[in-house]
């Protein structure tokens, strides 16, 4: 009986460990050398297996990269209960409008993925590869995207490209600021978040009331400009 090339592989037991063994030698490469400049050759004897045995677990060293990625914002999402995005983001607003930094120590997990994403430490040396840094940001965009652009939409009255161009934009500027930081969670860590934060809820509350003062002509013209053939409301 031949077995459909579709199927997934069963992931046994030794399955799990060869993938396991695999991606702990690329983090372990990593340590050493930009992703960039890794081979398969470099992995498979880091990990001690043959170029044959790689590829029967893995296409290529990007979709270990991304196995890993995703184990790491995993961890991230995991440390927020996996909490209503507006649930979460009312938490946040509640600790800025405290005005004490120290607050988040205690309340982490209203901080996003993108802020968290290197919590464990056993993947702090992707985060901090700058050869991966534009690919990392879009791996983080795209799992994060499909709650925060909604958000951003009703929180800013804005309309979805709109969203979308300054989620980006948070994204992009978080990750940079966080690896400057070496996501040392350290005080200035803390405080940083914290200010990033306040500018981030300051900014959401003047584009909904210049939105409310104008009658939505910001997202309307940007609208317009974008579907020539859109009519204003």
């Amino acid at each position: 009986m031949q077995t459909n090339p579709t199927t997934p592989r069963k992931m046994d037991r030794r399955t799990i460990y060869t993938r396991n063994t695999v991606k702990d030698a690329l983090l372990e490469l990593l340590e050493e050398q930009p992703f960039e400049k890794i081979t398969v050759a470099a992995l498979c004897r880091q990990a001690e297996i043959t170029r044959a045995t790689f590829y029967l677990h893995f296409t290529d060293i990007n979709a270990v990269l991304d196995e890993l990625l995703d184990e790491a914002l995993m961890v991230a999402e995991a440390a927020s209960n996996n909490m209503e995005i507006s649930v979460r983001m009312d938490g946040l607003k509640e600790v800025v409008h405290s005005g004490d930094w120290k607050k988040l120590r205690t309340n982490e997990r209203l901080l996003g993925p993108c802020q968290r994403v290197a919590d464990d430490p056993k993947y702090q040396a992707i985060f901090q590869d700058a050869t991966l840094s534009n690919y990392v940001i879009r791996r983080i965009y795209t799992v994060e995207r499909d709650q925060m652009i909604p958000y951003l939409m009703r929180e800013c009255h804005l309309g979805r490209d709109e969203a979308d161009k300054l989620f980006m934009m948070i994204v992009y500027g978080l990750f940079y600021v966080n690896r400057s930081l070496k996501w040392s969670k350290d005080d200035n860590w803390y405080k940083m978040q914290f200010m990033i934060n306040c500018f981030m809820f300051g900014g959401f509350d003047t584009l909904r009331n210049q939105q409310k003062n104008n009658g939505g002509a910001l997202s309307s013209t940007h609208s317009a400009s974008l579907h020539p053939g859109a009519q204003r409301i």
